[in-house]
């Protein structure tokens, strides 16, 4: 599979998994009316995906996150996330990569929490 063929595959795949999490009861608990996918980024030597979505026809844009491919794969590390934040073009890769930081730190924090637990 050639670079472009990887890198439509990585976009469907984030798509779809933006669309099931914000389908979860505990985020939107609906498809988003509408969502488009803006731009790729490689953040941490990971591509991540920003999309921009709506939750109702005549709601604002708002953003979201998926994230953390390695170069030729087509599954992520877990980087998803919106904090249903109104969508900014011209900060949308400094919003994401807020986000990205806000998700490793909690993680981090999580991780030093079970290793001071299991001591």
């Amino acid at each position: 599979m050639n670079t472009e063929d990887k890198y439509q595959e990585q976009i469907n795949h984030s798509k779809e998994e933006m669309i099931r999490w914000l389908s979860h009861e505990n985020e939107l608990g609906k498809l988003p009316t509408k969502i488009e996918c803006t731009q790729r980024f490689i953040y941490n030597d990971m591509a991540y995906f920003i999309f921009k979505f709506k939750k109702g026809f005549l709601s604002n844009w708002m953003l979201g996150i998926c994230g953390g491919y390695e170069t030729e794969e087509c599954s992520h590390c877990g980087h998803i996330f919106s904090q249903y934040q109104t969508y900014n073009e011209t900060t949308e890769k400094e919003d994401s990569i807020k986000i990205i930081e806000m998700i490793m730190d909690y993680w981090r924090k999580r991780a030093e929490e079970y290793s001071n637990n299991n001591q």
